[in-house]
């Protein structure tokens, strides 16, 4: 036992190093796929393969790289593990081993430009996320590549790097020939054979993201042709890559796919040709090279002007969260379904009742043009807001009532001493009234006003956080009547223009008085909106915390029992899984309104589909609620369809599953019944059932499946947590 011991101690540090070495190994590669927009290590070797076609780029790319990487570490710069500053110097290194031969005085060279290039690589993205949230993209490359030019005209040590092989052609027809070098000159690396290995690592990483770099190719070489008379230019061969990372940026990366986004990224190559010919004609001057100028320009324009526009539209822009186009797309769609926006920004209900809204987005009366994204609250009681004649102030079921920060954010902005109009009448002087503005983390402004006079609870510069109390309901400024008027904008001037918000985590009730619980709502005129309350119970039963395991026996029809364990686990990322013992997973979300399942490994289990499908999102709502949700169709396609139905037209239209939740209170076996059914779509002959049986004071205890004369069963034995540090190993 001491020997397995002292063997252990001998190895952690080992291990602990060739783990350091790997996650920076993964952080170089990355730094080679990022060129593309995308995050793969995999495809980063790739990428890196088709770099050595010419050795003497390759090697010297591969040195800034590293200098690169080793520098952002030693100064600690955070979202290292992107690759964000190594693939600004890797270009640089790249530009450098195009140009020059590999020696000593290069070596010194390298080095130096790759640490100039972290360092501007952090000022400029701080600075441009700060005044326009613009990525920095590889403009940190193009500064230190003019940089380097320049001063390279006194270095008298350096030799010129004349490759062996140089633009030779495979057996392809010659428009494809083109390509295949403008892709390889994204690396500088400007040959069929490099380009090809770049199209199969985009191919692999992504096959819309092909497509738009062969279409903004395609859009690129014929304008540019159409315009210069010039059916063989030296634009072919290099400066045509900024066509094709305009389209890939523009359509697959910053934004969601769709039409308009194509469309979009069509445009913006057309536009990066005109760029390319005024920068060739400006560049030639001082005998510099294009580089990515266009590409920068052209789509750094772009964005800041989509950016700046007041209705919520598509194109919708990914500054925040960029990404391969298909989860983009996926993300968007389950969003949407989920009753959610692109581009909005998430509140919690500012209240911890029951509201009606008086005036919605778009509303007749004030919440027009730049001020549309705006929501008025009122209490009503049998359709009216007052008591008694409605002539006092205190007759409004609203006045008074405490509200609450729907946000995490920082008080900017605080007035409180303007007294509240009698009934009918309005402060033209001070539009706003009494108000609270809140300057969130992602930089935009919540405010809250018409607030009652002296009421407000907080100060300038205090931190909020959800459910603070922050003032009470008033009637100051332009308000006829008491009502909470709630906006986000852009700036913290008062009156700038509002931006697309939602509610997260609230029900809501309109004509047919049903209950629905809604993940992100955008209330409408005359609608009831109430916070999620959560019951204490519920939570309790559906808790997942790290090391909690579930022991359950399942069957199919009469079949024998089976048992499968669960186990709670979370990875370095953060990301919590259920994990049963045949290695199958599913990933979740728990917060203290609901638990959301979202996805799964590539593992089959039908046992954890149908633990899915049954629980899916469950909010925590001790009350009889209905919701709908529209999971990703390939959750059943292994374990509930045969293989034959995927084939078929409805499998294929269908872009999700169609959820549709109930669940009540079931008095005889003193469990919350939560009924589903599962659907490719309305007209579907698909349908399968779930019930799942939640004891407040156990869990989920039954869970039961029907898909036509098939059921499936399933029964918890046990659960508790799994022994660990200070946690005693027990079951319930």
């Amino acid at each position: 036992m001491k020997t397995k011991v002292k063997i252990t101690k001998i190895m952690l540090p080992f291990a602990n190093n060739v783990n350091f070495l790997l996650a920076n190994i993964r952080c170089l590669l990355r730094s080679y796929s990022a060129i593309f927009f995308i995050a793969d290590a995999r495809i980063g070797a790739l990428f890196l393969a088709a770099t050595f076609y010419f050795p003497n780029s390759g090697w010297v790319g591969l040195l800034a790289a590293m200098t690169g990487t080793l520098t952002a570490r030693l100064f600690h710069f955070s979202n290292i593990k992107s690759g964000l500053y190594a693939y600004n110097s890797l270009l640089v290194g790249l530009a450098l081993g195009a140009h020059f031969e590999l020696s000593f005085s290069l070596l010194s060279l390298i080095i130096l430009a790759s640490i100039l290039t972290v360092f501007i690589t952090v000022t400029l993205a701080d600075a441009l996320w700060r005044f326009e949230r613009l990525p920095a993209l590889s403009l940190p490359f193009v500064i230190v590549a003019i940089t380097i030019t320049f001063a390279s005209q006194g270095f008298n040590t350096l030799e010129s790097y004349t490759p062996h092989t140089y633009l030779a052609a495979f057996p392809l027809p010659d428009l494809v020939n083109h390509f295949l070098i403008a892709l390889g000159a994204a690396f500088f690396t400007p040959h069929p054979l490099a380009g090809l290995l770049l199209l199969l690592g985009i191919l692999i990483a992504s096959r819309y993201l092909a497509f738009l770099a062969v279409s903004g190719y395609g859009v690129g070489y014929f304008l540019y042709q159409s315009l210069s008379g010039i059916s063989d230019n030296p634009l072919n061969y290099g400066d045509a890559f900024n066509f094709i990372l305009t389209a890939m940026a523009l359509g697959g990366i910053f934004m969601v796919p769709s039409v308009t986004s194509y469309l979009i990224a069509l445009l913006g190559a057309a536009l990066a040709v005109l760029v390319t010919m005024a920068t060739q004609a400006f560049m030639q001057v001082y005998h510099l090279p294009v580089m990515a100028i266009p590409f920068l320009l052209t789509i750094l324009t772009i964005l800041s002007a989509l950016s700046k526009r007041i209705n919520s539209t598509p194109p919708y822009l990914l500054l925040e969260h960029p990404d391969l186009p298909e989860q983009s797309r996926e993300r968007a769609r389950l969003l949407a379904a989920r009753g959610g926006k692109i581009n909005s920004v998430p509140l919690y209900a500012p209240f911890q009742s029951t509201w009606t809204v008086y005036q919605g987005f778009n509303g007749k009366h004030t919440h027009q043009g730049a001020w549309q994204h705006a929501l008025d609250f009122i209490i009503t009681l049998d359709q009216k807001s007052y008591q008694h004649n409605g002539q006092q102030l205190t007759d409004y079921y609203c006045f008074g009532v405490p509200l609450f920060s729907p946000v995490y954010g920082i008080v900017v902005r605080c007035i409180h001493n303007l007294v509240d109009n009698p009934i009918g009448e309005v402060d033209v002087n001070n539009n706003w009234g009494n108000l609270i503005l809140i300057r969130l983390n992602d930089g935009n402004y919540l405010l809250l006003c018409h607030l009652q006079q002296y009421s407000i609870q907080v100060v300038e510069g205090q931190t909020v956080i959800p459910a603070q109390l922050l003032a009470n309901c008033g009637n100051s400024g332009r308000s006829p009547q008491p009502h909470l008027h709630m906006h986000v904008q852009k700036s913290a001037e008062l009156g700038s223009a509002t931006v697309p918000f939602h509610l997260t985590h609230v029900t809501t009730q309109g004509i047919s008085n049903e209950c629905i619980f809604r993940f992100y709502s955008r209330p409408i005129e005359n609608e009831l909106v109430s916070p999620l309350i959560a019951d204490s119970g519920i939570k309790q039963a559906l808790h997942l915390p790290i090391g909690k395991q579930l022991l359950y026996r399942f069957r199919k029809n009469d079949e024998e029992w089976q048992t499968r364990q669960l186990s709670v686990s979370v990875d370095l990322m953060g990301v919590f899984c259920l994990e049963s013992n045949l290695g199958a997973k599913i990933y979740f979300v728990e917060d203290q309104h609901m638990l959301s399942f979202y996805a799964r490994n590539r593992i089959n289990d039908p046992f954890l589909t149908l633990f899915m499908l049954s629980l899916g999102v469950t909010p925590f709502a001790g009350r009889e609620l209905s919701w709908v949700d529209k999971p990703p169709k390939n959750l059943i396609a292994k374990d509930f369809i045969a293989p034959l139905q995927t084939l078929s037209g409805t499998w294929q239209r269908a872009s999700s599953l169609y959820s549709t939740y109930q669940r009540h209170w079931n008095e005889e076996q003193a469990v919350w019944q939560q009924q589903a059914y599962h659907t490719l779509g309305k007209k579907s002959t698909l349908s399968i059932k779930t019930i799942a049986f939640i004891n407040p004071n156990i869990g989920c205890t039954q869970l039961f499946l029907y898909e036509n004369k098939t059921q499936w069963l399933a029964e918890l034995y046990t659960s508790g947590l799994s022994n660990d540090i200070g946690i005693n190993e027990h079951l319930l």
